[in-house]
């Protein structure tokens, strides 16, 4: 599989991130606007756990309450478990469990390695199914503690902390909802919005009329745009209070809701004093007993730190990509410069044969001329062979070895390799790494000079081996001054652990694990 650059790589996570928060943000609205219209709690509760798989996708989602008479909770709503567990599975009270330690403190307690807890035990239930991550929220009560919000995954992504403002949202509308069931209140219709429900949003909410007028913000809404009263915006067209460049992206959201769908987008509207502030934003239509969208509700979550975040990280991004072309422009001219003074030298040693009178010493020119091209094709091999994009490797490097020969020596290298694509910024390292051990081969060694390349997943063991003697009893201890060994060991990606040798009696064998 191709793998993406690595800013390709961050932005397409930045993506799936945002993509995640907003199917999130949209369905605790939906969900907020759904629960307002029911009067059944199991109903209810059933519910929530299919918003909450479905904001997690995850499998698993359960609402746990309060055994009367124990100190144990019971899986009293749920989805992904079986449908014997559900009303009749428990776990344990104790603050030894996530889920008792959660509703004992009213935290939410994250994590993402289950089985290598310190803090809590893993209940028998998790484990039955497999469960690796949990996430556990309380739910408040009217007169105390309703229950655990949980969320469970047996595979996938790790949960994180967003994830917990999700499920935070759904709590915040189970409490809500049970206080006013529990209290004997009708569903109320047709107009489900009330002011203490709106007022208990962390986001800014806003009520607007069919032609987008402001009818009522919340009170954190206010306090997020600085406003003092909520005559200061009543009446006023919502739009118009976007910037101008906003302000088309409003008018399409206002005009998909009122064909009855959610709409959703991301701009920066300023608070009153002129302070910049982005949010990501969604529009849902309030419908009549007839389905006919009378009034809209807006949702604005302030995301003004993490865009300035990503704006950061995606500006590192560009200037290290700046940095990178620059340092690819300076490399080619110096490769550039390299290969013309190759020619250059070929051309002095053809030009010096051409003038001497002696024939053999002619032929040796002639011949080192001939080499000095080969090493220029090596060096072009090295360097502009891999274009882009990744290629076979069993291919490269038979023309790579077969120059090295040509260059270095008039003896047969042999080269067996597992066909497999090597990537870009790889090629040239496992080219030199190679040709080092060739070398040394060629200079130490006699014989025909065998290459093995054996593919192994990340890595690959790439095997040298001659007819020579075999190494000393001092290696890897150098004779020379040991930079050949030591960048082919910084060059392998796994340092002094990637050089092995195999002593043999007549041969000299070296295997060494390259990183891919």
């Amino acid at each position: 599989m191709q793998q993406l650059p690595p800013d390709e790589t961050i932005r397409a996570a930045l993506k799936k991130s945002h993509d995640r928060l907003h199917r999130q943000h949209e369905l605790v609205v939906e969900f907020g606007v759904m629960s307002l219209k029911v009067d059944d709690l199991d109903r209810l509760l059933t519910q929530a756990c299919v918003v909450v798989a479905d904001g997690m996708s995850t499998r698993f989602a359960k609402v746990l309450q309060p055994l009367a008479d124990s100190e144990d909770y019971v899986l009293s709503h749920g989805v992904g478990w079986d449908e014997d567990d559900i009303g009749h599975a428990t776990v344990g009270a104790d603050i030894a469990s996530p889920a008792g330690y959660a509703l004992a403190t009213y935290r939410p307690v994250l994590s993402n390695h289950l089985g290598l807890e310190e803090r809590f035990r893993t209940p028998d239930l998790l484990k039955k199914y497999g469960i690796e991550r949990a996430i556990n929220v309380p739910i408040r009560g009217p007169l105390g503690p309703f229950g655990v919000l949980e969320a469970d995954s047996s595979n996938g992504e790790d949960f994180v902390e967003s994830d917990l403002v999700f499920l935070e949202g759904i709590s915040n509308v189970i409490s809500l909802s049970a206080e006013r069931i529990a209290a004997g209140l009708e569903a109320p219709h047709p107009d489900p919005y009330s002011e203490s429900f709106l007022n208990a949003s962390p986001d800014c909410v806003k009520i607007l009329s069919a032609d987008g007028a402001i009818e009522f913000m919340n009170e954190q809404g206010l306090a997020h745009m600085h406003l003092a009263a909520l005559s200061e915006i009543q009446g006023q067209y919502w739009v118009n209070l976007w910037p101008a460049d906003a302000q088309p992206l409003v008018v399409e959201a206002l005009t998909k809701v009122l064909t009855g769908e959610t709409a959703r987008f991301e701009a920066c509207l300023p608070t009153a004093p002129q302070e910049a502030k982005w949010w990501d934003v969604t529009v849902a239509p309030i419908l009549d007993s007839e389905a006919q969208v009378t009034r809209m509700i807006a949702v604005s979550r302030d995301i003004t730190e993490r865009h300035a975040y990503e704006a950061r990280l995606l500006s590192l991004i560009e200037a290290q990509n700046s940095r990178q072309d620059a340092s690819d422009l300076y490399l080619e001219e110096i490769d550039h410069r390299v290969k013309n003074s190759l020619h250059l030298v070929n051309t002095l040693l053809l030009l010096q044969a051409n003038l001497t009178p002696d024939s053999a010493v002619k032929h040796q020119l002639e011949t080192a001329a001939g080499r000095v091209v080969t090493i220029a094709n090596v060096h072009e091999r090295l360097y502009h062979a891999h274009g882009n994009q990744g290629v076979m490797a069993r291919p490269y490097l038979s023309a790579l070895l077969g120059d090295l020969g040509k260059a270095l020596a008039d003896r047969q290298i042999l080269l067996q390799a597992d066909d497999f694509v090597l990537p870009p910024e790889r090629m040239a390292p496992l080219g030199l790494v190679i040709s080092e051990l060739i070398t040394n081969a060629l200079k130490y060694g006699k014989g025909t000079v065998e290459v093995s390349l054996l593919h192994a997943g990340d890595h690959v063991r790439v095997t040298v081996e001659d007819e020579g003697d075999g190494f000393p009893d001092t290696y890897p201890k150098p004779t020379g001054t040991g930079l050949g060994m030591r960048l082919v060991k910084s060059y392998s990606g796994y340092g002094s652990a990637a050089v092995s040798i195999e002593k043999r009696e007549g041969k000299s064998c070296i295997h060494v694990r390259f990183k891919l």
